[in-house]
């Protein structure tokens, strides 16, 4: 798995189905925004993005999978 510390907009974006991403949950809420909006953008691919697991809060960090 990648962790992700930049650039959150363009990693979810490339990210292809079944890749698993690990970001900061200091941006927990900036990937939320940013996921409901590639989602609109994105729509005609289908593509979808879900948190998985529980959030890492010893290393401080979270997973963002591409479903689709």
């Amino acid at each position: 798995m990648v962790k992700v510390t930049e650039n959150w907009s363009s990693a979810l974006r490339g990210m292809k189905v079944g890749e698993i991403l690990v970001f900061p949950v200091s941006s927990i809420s900036v990937i939320n925004t940013t996921i409901s909006r590639l989602r609109l953008e994105m729509c005609l691919e289908g593509a979808e993005w879900k948190r998985i697991g529980e959030i890492d809060k010893k290393k401080g960090e979270f997973k963002v999978k591409r479903m689709s």
